[in-house]
């Protein structure tokens, strides 16, 4: 193993092409650590099941829905905290700290019920007719995730801009790639950990036992050099702000103070475009990863203990695929062009929706399975050339701030919003409601009352429709295909 000392990483001498070993090194742990983020994360999917039909717990569709939400809630709350401190200190002790409450918190998932002394939620919104109803059990276990999002959200704020400090603009998105694999392999291991272990031991005993990895590999986390900030680009041009308004050279400024960097960022043509895209997939990820296993045993007929494993093993395969052919891709087709990011994202979104919609309509299980492999696989495809997007429409100096920016965008508006409007929307249709809904899955089908979370999943093809138009806009109208950080 490298020696993990607080030395300072050097820039390689060719920053097109030399990689330092030890830069792969750091990726290995970085990924590892990422995966394990993951897994964490969907142990809560993977045995909503078994909650659901804990007598003690008796949770609703709805109240699995604000879990998740919460989670993400609170992700996206400190990640501008985290971007900027990531901006400004180093950066693994702040992850490994981060690893080590995340950890932390999905232990405490196991037991929080037996600590639900806080009242319970019970209000309506006033003409609407929509209100939020929650038990005591509810409100405890949404707390105890909201402290998982705490933690995930330092890391997954600042590790990219870690990586790019470690690979030169021409090898960055693989590396993001890899990095990025860690989400599907992560999804679909918590899948199957999770189903494994609550079929075998029950549910609190794997919230506990897949938290002690993330506690051990914090350790190597804490252990990596800090690269220099920049190190693996070229020196960017210089411009006054007024003429650069707009442009990721626009946020270079030394001193800047953080409500002028948010700003300059969301001002950035390239960084809004790309993070509004990815709002509208990560909606339909979000209640992918919360709900179809569900999906899988409620309307499609499948055991409780198969569901979760055989989502995990599709995820897993396809995920993988995805994200690895996707980095692969972008590397050797887009060759640094942001116009063709944009538009591998675009077409691969577009070709993704036919797949989900037979995912949902089939019955055949020879039929949905491959299906969803395949939606899988279009869907993940995007994680390498959007990252790619992100990190080069900005400077080296403002990257984990732009990261964090993203992360409040794409889940406030994103799966923090689906997680939840799928579990409220199949309970509503469970009780003869949201009428509309009803007479689309009518026609396509769907008994909207029997397969009331089928009915509720059909908001990810509109979704996926409304993300790939938003890459296309961007692959026809950005004016970066020469990113500032790579010489021309």
């Amino acid at each position: 193993m490298p020696d993990a000392t607080s030395e300072t990483i050097r820039a390689p001498q060719n920053p097109a092409l030399d990689v330092p070993r030890y830069s792969h090194y750091a990726l290995v742990v970085l990924t590892t650590v990422n995966l394990l983020n993951y897994v964490d994360r969907q142990v809560l999917p993977s045995v909503a099941s078994y909650m659901i039909k804990d007598a003690h717990l008796q949770l609703t569709d709805a109240e699995i829905g604000y879990m998740e939400s919460a989670l993400l809630l609170s992700f996206t709350v400190f990640a501008p905290l985290f971007g900027r401190l990531g901006d400004r200190y180093p950066r693994a002790k702040i992850m490994a700290t981060a690893a080590v409450i995340w950890s932390f918190a999905t232990a405490l998932t196991g037991v929080a019920d037996h600590f639900a002394y806080l009242p319970g939620v019970n209000f309506h919104i006033p003409l609407v007719g929509w209100g939020v109803v929650m038990s005591s059990v509810a409100v405890t276990l949404c707390l105890v995730r909201a402290l998982v999002g705490i933690g995930e959200s330092a890391y997954s704020t600042i590790t990219p801009s870690l990586i790019a400090d470690y690979y030169p603009p021409r090898r960055r998105a693989t590396a993001l790639g890899i990095f990025q694999a860690a989400i599907p392999l992560g999804f679909s291991l918590g899948f199957v950990i999770g189903g494994v272990l609550a079929a075998y031991f029950g549910w609190r005993r794997a919230f506990m036992v897949v938290s002690v990895p993330g506690l051990i590999t914090a350790f190597f986390v804490w252990r990596l050099r800090e690269p220099k900030r920049g190190a693996t680009d070229e020196p960017e041009p210089t411009a006054s702000l007024d003429e650069a308004a707009g442009s990721s050279i626009a946020l270079t400024a030394a001193n800047e103070s953080s409500l002028r960097a948010a700003w300059n960022i969301f001002r950035n043509h390239d960084w809004l475009l790309s993070t509004a895209g990815y709002t509208a997939l990560t909606f339909v990820l979000g209640a992918f990863a919360t709900w179809v296993a569900l999906f899988l045993e409620r309307d499609k007929g499948m055991s409780e203990s198969s569901a979760p494993v055989t989502l995990g093993i599709i995820a897993l395969c396809a995920g993988a695929l995805g994200t690895f052919g996707g980095g692969w891709v972008a590397d050797r087709v887009a060759r640094g062009r942001s116009s063709a990011y944009f538009m591998l994202c675009s077409i691969s979104t577009f070709l993704s929706i036919g797949p989900m919609l037979i995912a949902l309509i089939a019955h055949d299980a020879r039929i949905y399975l491959p299906a969803i492999f395949i939606a899988v696989t279009l869907l993940f495809v995007n994680n390498a050339p959007f990252h790619a997007i992100l990190l080069q429409s900005v400077p080296t100096r403002v990257r984990a701030m732009a990261v964090a920016l993203n992360i409040v965008v794409i889940h406030t508006f994103g799966d923090a919003i689906s997680r939840t409007a799928v579990g409220v929307a199949s309970d509503a249709l469970k009780a003869g409601g949201l009428m509309p809904l009803a007479m689309i899955a009518h026609m396509l089908g769907i008994d909207p009352t029997r397969q009331h979370l089928t009915t509720a999943l059909l908001i990810a093809p509109v979704a996926m429709l409304i993300s790939a138009l938003l890459f296309l806009w961007g692959a026809k109208t950005t004016k970066h295909d020469a990113p500032a950080n790579i010489a021309h």
